[in-house]
């Protein structure tokens, strides 16, 4: 089966919805080294992440399987709590999970501290927010809190590998990336193949359900696995006597060097994990930057908020107008870098033509000043309007992730091609996050990491009054936001986000030493 551009379309729409939601890990973010792989591929129009681990080690105790279960048949109950040393079936808690190297050895595996050092010099231990929206994981922080005293039966350690999933356009497409992962990583297959839309659209049809209940998921579905193979899984120590280490005891002076042993064997795994990681983004990097699937799928550019010249080429030769190279799209409003060849009248027709293309787009303008100011903004008559109702000022509210920007275009520096890189900004705040951002600009930084992580607090500091009055703005329609997936949704995004007018350099005296635990500055 062909995608055409309604799977496209249905495509884009999944993309945009699986990436708008909030990270809902332990630690509330994409881990640090699988942020860039990541950000490389929801970068490319074929593709989105669904989920995502860069690999790491953690002590566990229980039966090793992370769920918890229980077991129906009693005697089937009894012979594992026997073999697991009295722990209950079912039973799994994790300790000291760490996505970096153990640079601590003795601390980290000293089983005799599991309870007083949960962390052991690993991740820090998330602490705001972690089940605020419980749904499904109600009965998971219950028993989290029963257990929480208990650490009965043998101690395992356990390295993962990365694992990453991602959500391809078309079959051409998951072929190409699995094709550039199989040199880096083992374990490479399409785990979800669903295109027998016609079938299933038949199937609701003839069916006794509603009409105008439509396509689950819309489209077909491609879904591959990455899997890397650098696992461990070994014991620490014996149910007889759980807090005394098989490898490692503090006790023991003698026994440091198997704790540094233990560091290397979780260190090397590290190592050659991000290798790997960093060899398939390179891989990634090195595709054409036009989809890979472009061939195959009828008007996959027709939506793009940046056009290029391969989309554009063709109308070129076709209607004979000095259409551009390429433009831009924020908001409503089309953007031309310069204004096209010919008189006046061509460059109405040019706008004209760009804003048939969608509906949704209802002015056409063309740059006339360059950026060379502080704020990088045209000014004044900057632009040129070629087509559409005459718009003075030239204000627009752009959506970026369900995320809504006020924006002032002759007053106000903004690039849509920076949505990658803001997406992959706000993936890196984990939860509890104080975050300051500077030379804020509109403050799209801002909002998309006060709306969609669980950042404790954000401050935005800018200087550009016009860029301070849009933020103010945006801030106010994020109230009323219900596509805000941060714990408490839009009226909570907006009240931990504070606004600062003012020069950089005068206000970060001002701020209390040590109050931020990450600075942003847009690029």
């Amino acid at each position: 089966m062909t995608p055409n551009k309604h799977h496209s379309t249905h495509f884009e729409t999944r993309k945009l919805t699986c990436l708008s939601k909030r990270d809902k890990s332990s630690a509330g973010r994409i881990d640090p080294k699988a942020v860039d792989v990541c950000a490389v591929i929801n970068d490319r129009e074929e593709y989105y992440t669904t989920s995502s681990c860069a690999g790491r080690c953690y002590m566990y105790c229980g039966d090793g399987i992370k769920s918890w279960h229980s077991v129906e048949n009693s005697q089937v109950q009894e012979a594992e709590e026997a073999d697991n040393g009295g722990t209950p079936a079912g039973f799994f808690r994790r300790f000291r999970v760490n996505h970096d190297l153990v640079r601590f050895p003795r601390r980290f595996f000293d089983l005799t501290t599991i309870e007083s050092d949960p962390s052991g010099g690993g991740d820090p231990i998330p602490q705001i927010g972690q089940f605020d929206q419980l749904g499904n994981n109600a009965q998971f922080a219950a028993k989290l809190q029963e257990n929480s005293h208990q650490s009965t039966g043998p101690v395992w350690l356990r390295f993962e590998p990365f694992i990453l999933h991602v959500m391809c356009r078309s079959m051409k497409s998951a072929s190409v990336l699995m094709n550039l992962a199989r040199p880096s990583f083992k374990n490479v297959g399409l785990t979800s193949w669903n295109d027998n839309v016609s079938e299933r659209r038949n199937e609701l049809k003839s069916s006794s359900k509603n009409d105008n209940e439509q396509l689950k998921g819309g489209g077909p579905r491609y879904l591959v696995s990455i899997v890397g193979d650098e696992g461990l899984d070994t014991p620490l120590s014996l149910p007889a006597s759980p807090d005394r280490g098989l490898f490692y005891d503090p006790r023991d002076e003698a026994s440091v060097k198997n704790a540094e042993w233990l560091a290397q064997l979780v260190n090397e795994r590290h190592t050659r994990n991000w290798k790997k990681i960093d060899r398939f983004v390179q891989a990634i990097r090195s595709l054409d930057d036009n989809p890979v699937d472009a061939s195959t799928i009828e008007g996959a550019d027709t939506f793009a908020l940046h056009q290029t010249d391969d989309s554009l080429k063709s109308a070129r030769e076709a209607t004979g107008l000095p259409i551009p190279r390429s433009f831009d799209v924020v908001g409503d409003v089309v953007i031309l870098n310069s204004l096209p060849e010919g008189d006046r009248e061509t460059q109405r027709m040019v706008g004209e033509w760009i804003t048939g293309r969608n509906k949704a787009w209802k002015i056409c303008i063309a740059r006339v000043n360059n950026l060379a100011t502080s704020d990088r903004c045209p000014g004044e008559g900057g632009y040129v309007q070629l087509a559409g109702h005459h718009r003075n000022p030239i204000v627009t509210s752009h959506y970026e992730y369900g995320i809504k920007a006020v924006i002032d275009l002759e007053h106000c520096f903004f690039s849509p091609r920076m949505a990658p890189e803001r997406l992959r900004l706000s993936q890196s705040v984990a939860r509890g996050e104080r975050v300051l951002v500077i030379f804020a600009g509109v403050g799209m930084e801002a909002l998309q990491i006060s709306a969609r992580t669980e950042a404790k607090s954000v401050l935005a500091v800018e200087k550009n009054s016009a860029a301070v009055e849009c933020l103010r703005r945006a801030r106010r329609m994020l109230e009323r936001n219900k596509t805000a997936t941060c714990p408490g949704g839009g009226e909570v995004a907006a009240q931990k986000l504070q606004i600062e007018e003012g020069d950089v350099l005068e206000i970060l005296p001002t701020l209390e030493e040590d109050s931020f635990d990450r600075i942003v500055a847009p690029r």
